[in-house]
C-alpha cells in the first residue's frame, strides 16, 4: 500500500482533552493487526486522557467531527510501554463508531520492525496536529517533511526522565504533533521523476522536541519497533 501525503488524513486523529484555558491536544494513528484494531500515541498524551477526551476525524464531506474516546474503549485502559514513549489503546467495535471508521487503519506489517535505522538519505513525513490546528472546521492535519539526523541513540524521555532510545529529525516538532506518525510514504517527486517504493512505512511515533540554549532543536522519534510488545 502507498499513501499519498493526501490519503494519510484517513488514518490519523486529533486527540483533545479539555482542561482549564483550553484543550491538551496530540496526535494518533489508527491500526490494524490481523482482526484486532488500535489507537496508537505517545505515552504522555495518552496518560492525558480521560472521560472527556474527544477523538476528531474527518467527516464524509472533510468536516472535523469528534467522536468520545469512551466509545472506542469504555474502561479507557491504554497498553503503556514500560520504557518507550508509545502507548495502544484496544478499539471494541460498536455501531457508534462503526459508521465512521471504513479505510482509516493503518496496517500493521507497514510498520518498520526491524531493529535498523532509517537511512538519512529517506525523506520522512509526519502527519498531525501542531497546536490542536487542522482539527476544527476543515479537517487538515499539517505535514511536514524531514530527514533522520540520526542513528539509534538513547536519550532520556522529556516526559518521565528515564532513558529510551530514539532516532532524531533533522527538524524540531511542535506540542501537538506528539504521537503521530512519521512515514516513509513510499514515493518521491524529485523534479519531472518520481521514485516509488514498495509501500509506505512508519518508521515511528513522534515524541517532542530536544533543544538547548544555543537555540538549536531536534525532533525525537520513538522507534516504530517497540510496538512489536505492545501488540
Amino acid at each position: 500500500m502507498i499513501l499519498q501525503r493526501d490519503q494519510t488524513f484517513r488514518v490519523v486523529f486529533n486527540l483533545r482533552t479539555p482542561v482549564q484555558n483550553g484543550d491538551s491536544v496530540g496526535t494518533g494513528i489508527f491500526v490494524v493487526k490481523g482482526d484486532a484494531l488500535y489507537l496508537v500515541t505517545a505515552t504522555h498524551v495518552a496518560t492525558t486522557t480521560n472521560s472527556t477526551t474527544k477523538v476528531v476525524i474527518s467527516d464524509s464531506s472533510g468536516n472535523s467531527t469528534a467522536l468520545s474516546l469512551s466509545d472506542f474503549n469504555q474502561n479507557l485502559n491504554w497498553n503503556n510501554h514500560p520504557e518507550a514513549d508509545i502507548s495502544v489503546l484496544p478499539i471494541t467495535m460498536n455501531s457508534k463508531i462503526a459508521p465512521h471508521m471504513n479505510e482509516r487503519f493503518f496496517p500493521f506489517d507497514h510498520f518498520h520492525m526491524p531493529k535498523t535505522p532509517v537511512s538519512r538519505d529517506f525523506e520522512l513525513t509526519s502527519v498531525g496536529f501542531p497546536n490542536g490546528l487542522g482539527a476544527a472546521g476543515m479537517f487538515s492535519p499539517l505535514t511536514y517533511r524531514s530527514y533522520a539526523s540520526s542513528s539509534f541513540i538513547t536519550l532520556n524521555r522529556a516526559d518521565t526522565q528515564t532513558p529510551s532510545v530514539f532516532f532524531l529529525l533533522e527538524n524540531p516538532s511542535v506540542g501537538g504533533y506528539s504521537g503521530c506518525p512519521v512515514f516513509d510514504l513510499g514515493y518521491m517527486v524529485v523534479g519531472a521523476m518520481t521514485t516509488t517504493k514498495d509501500k509506505t512505512l512508519c518508521y515511528g511515533i513522534m515524541h517532542g522536541t530536544i533543544s538547548d540554549n544555543t537555540g538549536g532543536k531536534l525532533a525525537a522519534v520513538t522507534p516504530a519497533y517497540y510496538l512489536a510488545d505492545l501488540m
